[in-house]
């Protein structure tokens, strides 16, 4: 198989996406049309409070005035204040209903056209082509070159041309004017009246030009905007991405000991969340550090328990976190979990002394399991012998005794030191665990004890099957040897995935209801010659943990003292070829 084929599917590439290339074109449409909406939206509040200040503003300022020139501009500007609010109030169901780019357009241009309108009736009431307001017209086409850019700003100013000259038509009498305006129109000669039309136009023309600049400018700055947005969120989610992907914890902290931030790693390691440490001391956080960190260390190496009381060793490296001018603002520690690195150092050094072992066993079972035969042989005549006293009878049977003891002791060390290979061939588990508890049931020390099997039937593994049958009978026979007073011990076994997709693992345990195994020992049960009992050689967990591991298995242990100690194998399911 090449190197990086997967067999169980096609690969998923979790690498965080640009936003600006997997943005669909809908998304985009849709922002431009929520942009667009929000402007018009400004625009219909801006009119809408411009018509009640007009008519407040009218009405406050002109309440008492007696010329009857001025009641008419007043009656006039209030009319149009009025009038001008019911289609300003009409264009927010409008906004609010329209969806697409081209229909907010063209409510744009029916808002324009009003503006031009409103903006000609108060240049036609102060003067008409001489009033000191036809500055309107070019605010109108300011608004219009903002809110829909060249095409509106050109709109714009084309229907304020038009407005201005059919306002000069009433003033030269071409046209005839409306009744509310004759008394406004201020007649002058045709020079005047081109001369200022000219002037208004031309000026019209400079304020397009440059509203129309100013707005593409503007456009131009709200898309490199966006771009460097669209670009800053990127980079921190891939920066967010590489930091909760890291294997190893990173923790950032101030010069001060506070906790800036911690990835998913750190989290898993401290057992606390980043939204919780954020602001609190190193020394809440992660006490074990705390004093290193202050002592200016860089490099070293602390122990955690974690919440199943066992022991983790992390190795935490300190470095500065430094600014952009090149300045130290905090600092960072990363940490490792180098907990296996130490069992597997652990281990080699355990390899290394089980090679002296193993060649000290084999002096052994020469040295001394004859001998040991020959004694035993010896003494089995004797006290089968009919002349002898009693004391004498008990001393020959502590002597067979003893020596059946050394003889075992003698070969679980050869069983550890020199593991034997077997022939491995497809187990079923529930014929091993039945043969199990039929030789517990039978045993005159487990009298008290209620023994239950539970056991998936079709669970199989591929192995030594003499082997395993010891292995599971050495963990019973340890449960028996914990409830002195009676209790409980329940055998089990059952299928569940395994780490490998596709694969099934099946998993054995041996729970007792007994006095448990101290937190202390926890770590130290699968060590040679570690015992806790009178007369134990330290040797059986041991060879548990050796045989489990030849069959590519491992085996875990959880107690309690107040509960009681359940053991755990993992082992390959066996599955057929078949299958």
């Amino acid at each position: 198989m090449e190197q990086g084929q997967d067999t169980h599917g096609p690969i998923t590439d979790h690498t965080p996406a640009i936003i600006s290339d997997v943005m669909p074109l809908e998304l985009r449409e849709s922002a431009g049309v929520a942009a667009l909406r929000r402007k018009l939206l400004w625009l219909a509040f801006t009119r809408i409070a411009t018509m009640l200040i007009l008519v407040a503003a009218t009405t406050l300022l002109t309440g008492d005035v007696r010329l009857t020139y001025l009641r008419g501009i007043r009656t006039v500007l209030i009319w149009v204040g009025i009038m001008g609010l019911i289609p300003s109030a009409l264009y927010f169901p409008a906004l609010y209903s329209v969806q697409t780019l081209r229909g907010l357009r063209t409510v744009a241009f029916l808002m324009m056209t009003q503006d031009c309108l409103f903006a000609a009736i108060m240049v036609g009431v102060t003067g008409g082509t001489q009033s000191a307001f036809t500055f309107f017209f070019s605010l109108t086409i300011i608004i219009a070159s903002v809110t829909v850019g060249r095409g509106g700003t050109l709109f714009s100013a084309l229907v304020s041309c038009a407005f201005l000259g059919v306002m000069g038509l009433y003033e030269t009498r071409v046209l005839t004017s409306p009744t509310f305006l004759a008394d406004f129109l201020i007649q002058g000669s045709l020079y005047s009246i081109l001369s200022s039309i000219g002037t208004n136009v031309m000026g019209f023309a400079a304020v397009g030009f440059l509203a129309n600049y100013l707005a593409e400018q503007v456009r131009r700055s709200e898309i490199q905007r966006e771009r460097y947005r669209v670009s800053l969120e990127d980079l921190r989610q891939l920066h967010q991405s590489i930091l909760t992907s890291v294997a190893s914890g990173i923790v950032t902290c101030r010069l001060d000991h506070r906790v800036l931030h911690l990835n998913r790693a750190a989290e898993a390691f401290l057992g606390v969340s980043d939204r919780r440490a954020r602001g609190r001391l190193v020394r809440e956080v992660f006490p074990e550090a705390a004093d290193a960190v202050a002592s200016g260390r860089s490099v070293f190496e602390v122990e955690r328990r974690t919440e199943g009381g066992r022991s983790r060793s992390l190795l935490v490296t300190v470095t500065p976190l430094m600014s952009a001018a090149g300045r130290m603002i905090g600092r960072i520690l990363a940490v490792e979990d180098v907990s296996l690195i130490k069992q597997m150092e652990a281990r080699l050094k355990a390899e290394e002394r089980l090679a002296t072992i193993g060649k000290l066993a084999a002096v052994v079972a020469h040295e001394i399991r004859n001998p040991l035969a020959a004694i035993s042989a010896s003494a089995q005549m004797i006290g089968l012998s009919q002349g002898i006293a009693a004391d004498e009878r008990q001393a020959v049977g502590i002597v067979i005794r003893e020596t059946e003891r050394l003889n075992l002791w003698v070969s679980d060390l050869l069983d550890y030191a020199r593991p034997k290979v077997g022939e491995k061939a497809p187990v079923r588990v529930a014929d091993l665990l039945s043969e199990v508890v039929e030789v517990v049931r039978a045993d005159p020390a487990a009298a008290r004890i209620e023994v239950d099997l539970d056991v998936e039937p079709d669970a199989m593994v591929f192995g030594d099957s003499q082997r395993l049958y010891r292995v599971f009978l050495n963990l019973a026979r340890n449960a028996v040897e914990a409830m002195p007073d009676g209790g409980r011990l329940r055998a089990a076994a059952w299928r569940e995935p395994g780490e490998v997709p596709g694969m099934k693992t099946v998993v054995v345990t041996v729970t007792d209801n007994g006095h448990g195994i101290p937190r202390e020992d926890l770590d130290k049960v699968f060590d040679a010659f570690f015992t806790t009992k009178a007369g134990g050689t330290g040797l059986g967990l041991a060879v548990v943990a050796r045989v489990v591991e030849e069959h590519g298995g491992r085996v875990e242990v959880w107690s309690d003292p107040n509960v009681g100690t359940r053991f755990s194998i993992r082992l390959p399911e066996y599955s057929t070829p078949s299958s």
